[in-house]
């Protein structure tokens, strides 16, 4: 114990003792007041009195005045549970205190305190025995951070070559070492009787289980750390074991009324390099509480003003001191009265009096064990905060985190610290294809490192997240101008023209990029306003054909809205049954013939009229809505088949349109063989028309399909054709029966040559797979004598009819004398 503490401490005593005087006259004047007449104030007083020297007097080396106060202390407790006032007959035990309370003090001032033997403080010099480099390299780079240094040995052969005069402060050890796999455990086991007897253990081990544990506990290690290590246990279990002072002291507030007992408690935890502070009045706790924000307080139990267990209470219903331990101090012996306090508030019971020593020990131990559970819990916040915030596959900041990012760089731009920023969204076109073929675990491992090659290719500025799926979005926040804004996204559109490596592949990827500005001009001030802005955008940049980007405007917004309406009235056109079925014929052009007609599908709208296919046909397929139009045409056509042939008896081939997403269902062949058999149809009166970019999309399947197809007798055309990537090696792969040629290409023929020599290519080349030809979109003699010349079979078009309402249609080529069309 060093000088200055033990004159402190002295100090302390001896005002304890000269004050014992004062209060034993104070005792005396209360004790004959009671006599004489029976009052609860002086009761109080006295009860109060003698608790404060049962607590202290052992304390300050005065035993016999803590027993004798303990003793009268616990009659007068007795008498008030009795309700008797015979105080009188302990005249006796009364007189004997104030003797003792009277009585000339001698000897060493320092006498009553605690001696702490004076060991050389050792060194802050800690072992590290671990094999894996890297991991002993991080712990010396944090514990030396710290104040320590540290020493590296990869294994016990190299431990035992070390300095012999050098001794550590603590060693940090693996459990499996080159010498085994419970090398560290067994030197455990053998410490106290090597030169390494009494330095501290951590032992590291990457086992987490009971098991594990319980050998290390048996080994007698103290502090067992598991891999992957965190340099907040790793300081917090070095600093435990050797007592170590923390960079930053405990804080322990003491709440008593006897000031000399919480003084000398102060100078021992002081000396310890605590950051003690004492209250005599605990009706002021909480504003102290407040401002010093204690990690620990001490509660006498008895105190005049209210008692430590009420403030205790009154702590607790304070939600952000919850956690604070609260231990309890009481020189009565009372069970119930401890059980009490720990029930209601507390967290631990010590008896007065106590040595300051050991008071100090038990208070540095608990202030440090709060110290790490804090640490833990802030940890664990952090951390959780972090997923909260940020992508568990790419460590990207998400969709939340951007959006508090939005919030902070709107108010900047309004506050003028900015002029504008952008915020593009960017998806990966056609990703689910890449999921389908490669399978999630590739799918995840390309969206990886496109986080990687985007993020190398923006400013430091600028801010990267994944909202989520295969979506990225960047903050751009120092934007210039809209020639920025596009050099930025055609940057990121070039960076993904380098192949990415898929498993054993490369793989080329296309992006979709949605791009919104935000300067003090714009309407909203709230991030998700931006947020829809640029999806509109990115929605338009996906709809235009992908691989390009979209700057947003204003009139997307209420296109989009007037989209979202659609979509909602295309579903409850489906069940108000507001669609029909017209017909356009087809004609060969030899004999003149109907040859059957084209279903086209039209929707009459009970408020607008009728709307063009065009308009609600993308919209049905973006909202997957599609399907269900599908199967109506499809159900509609072949009933129609079935009527007309019952009604005229003559049966008519129709022509019906078949989506990608339709005939992509793996159902989709059975369900056309399921309406051909209920309406009791020859599968030969239908034909469907499916585009040659949806039979390249899978074209083992489409070929197994379009088989199954043909045992039904259904005929199969290839709509729009030479629109795709047109030629006879994948052509002749497809069991199909006809080909349509796109209207593009009839519209301007004769006169345009080159659509011409196009024609002429597809012809021959549906000649020589024995395939027929229709062409679309008829419009005049010239187009037909065209057509016949190059030896088309079919034409329709405007020419030959319009599209017509079934009762027309049945007028004009089904109640008359014949098939022939009289316009040719």
């Amino acid at each position: 114990m060093d000088g200055a503490l033990i004159n402190k401490l002295a100090q302390i005593q001896r005002h304890y003792r000269q004050s014992l005087g004062a209060r034993a006259d104070a005792l005396e004047k209360w004790w004959d007041e009671l006599l004489k007449k029976s009052d609860r104030q002086r009761l109080n007083d006295i009860c109060m009195t003698l608790h404060s020297l049962a607590g202290s007097g052992k304390t300050f080396g005065l035993p016999e005045l803590s027993a004798a106060a303990a003793e009268l202390n616990a009659y007068l407790q007795d008498l008030i549970r009795e309700g008797s006032i015979a105080f009188d007959k302990y005249n006796g035990r009364m007189d004997l205190l104030l003797q003792l309370m009277r009585r000339p003090h001698t000897g060493d001032a320092a006498s009553g305190a605690s001696e702490m033997e004076s060991h050389p403080r050792p060194g802050r010099l800690v072992y590290i025995v671990e094999d894996d480099q890297m991991l002993s390299q991080w712990m010396k780079t944090h514990i030396e951070q710290h104040g320590y240094s540290a020493r590296i040995f990869n294994s016990l052969t190299a431990l035992g070559q070390r300095p012999k005069e050098e001794t550590p402060l603590a060693i940090l050890m693996d459990v499996i070492l080159p010498e085994g796999e419970n090398a560290g455990l067994d030197f455990a086991i053998n410490q106290e009787s090597s030169e390494f007897s009494g330095v501290p253990l951590v032992v590291i081990s990457k086992r987490t289980d009971f098991d594990a544990r319980l050998q290390a506990v048996r080994a007698g290690v103290r502090h067992y750390l598991t891999k992957p290590l965190d340099s907040e246990s790793l300081l917090a279990s070095i600093e435990d074991m050797v007592e170590e002072k923390p960079a930053e002291p405990y804080r322990i507030l003491l709440v008593d009324d006897d000031e000399d007992v919480t003084a000398l408690y102060r100078a021992h935890l002081e000396a310890a390099g605590v950051e003690a502070r004492t209250l005599s009045d605990p009706k002021k706790a909480l504003q102290v509480i407040i401002e010093f924000k204690p990690e620990l307080i001490v509660l006498d139990l008895h105190m005049p003003e209210c008692s430590g267990l009420e403030v205790g209470q009154i702590i607790r219903q304070h939600v952000q001191f919850a956690n604070v331990p609260l231990v309890f101090l009481s020189a009565e012996s009372d069970s119930s009265a401890q059980l009490s306090a720990i029930e209601l508030a507390g967290d631990d019971f010590l008896m007065k009096p106590i040595d300051p020593e050991v008071l100090r020990i038990n208070l540095i131990a608990r202030a440090r064990r709060a110290r790490m559970v804090s640490m833990y819990v802030r940890s664990l916040i952090k951390e959780m905060s972090f997923k909260e915030q940020h992508d568990a596959l790419t460590g990207l900041p998400n969709r939340l985190h951007l959006e508090r990012r939005l919030e902070l760089a709107i108010r900047n731009v309004r506050y003028g610290v900015r002029d504008q920023f952008s915020l593009f969204l960017i998806d990966v076109d056609n990703f689910q294809h890449i999921n389908d073929a490669y399978g999630h675990e590739l799918g995840d491992q390309l969206i990886v490192d496109l986080s990687k090659r985007l993020e190398s290719l923006i400013p430091h500025s600028a801010v990267l997240c994944r909202p989520g799926g295969d979506e990225f979005a960047i903050l751009f926040k120092g934007v210039r101008d809209k020639k920025q804004v596009i050099q930025y996204a055609e940057r990121l559109l070039e960076a993904c023209e380098t192949p990415f490596n898929i498993g054993m592949d490369e793989i080329s990827i296309g992006l979709s990029i949605g791009v919104a500005t935000y300067s003090r001009e714009h309407k909203s001030n709230f991030g998700i306003e931006l947020y829809k802005e640029a999806d509109m955008a990115l929605f338009t940049a996906k709809k235009m054909g992908k691989n390009d980007f979209v700057i947003f405007e204003e009139h997307m917004a209420s296109e989009l809205k007037a989209q979202v309406s659609m979509t909602s009235d295309l579903r409850k056109a489906l069940v108000n049954r507001e669609f029909h079925l017209v017909y356009q014929p087809q004609v060969n052009l030899y004999n003149h013939r109907i040859f059957g007609a084209e279903v086209l599908l039209r929707w009459n709208h009970p408020v607008r009229g009728p709307v063009s296919p065009a308009e609600f046909i993308p919209v049905a397929e973006a909202h997957g809505l599609i399907d269900q139009l599908g199967e109506y045409v499809l159900r509609c056509a072949i009933k129609q088949i079935a009527d007309w042939k019952r009604q005229y008896g003559r049966a008519v081939r129709l022509a019906v349109n078949v989506s990608p997403r339709q005939f992509g269902r793996f159902d989709f062949v059975s369900q056309v063989g399921l309406l051909l058999e209920e309406f009791h149809v020859d599968g030969r009166l239908l034909e469907l028309e499916i585009t040659e970019s949806a039979l390249a999309k899978d074209i083992e399947t489409a070929v197994s399909k379009l088989m199954e197809l043909r045992c039904l007798g259904v005929g199969v055309a290839v709509d729009d054709f030479g629109t795709g990537f047109s030629n006879l090696a994948s052509l002749k792969r497809y069991p199909v029966d006809l080909l349509k040629i796109d209207r593009s290409f009839i519209r301007d023929i004769p006169h345009d040559q080159d659509n011409l020599a196009i024609v002429i290519a597809i012809v021959q080349m549906a000649k020589t797979l024995g395939l027929k030809i229709l062409a679309e979109g008829v419009e005049t003699i010239d187009q037909i004598r065209v057509m016949r010349q190059q030896g088309c079979d079919l034409i329709q078009g405007f020419y030959v009819a319009r599209p017509m309402p079934v009762e027309q249609f049945e007028e004009d080529y089904l109640s008359g004398s014949g098939q022939e069309s009289g316009a040719l």
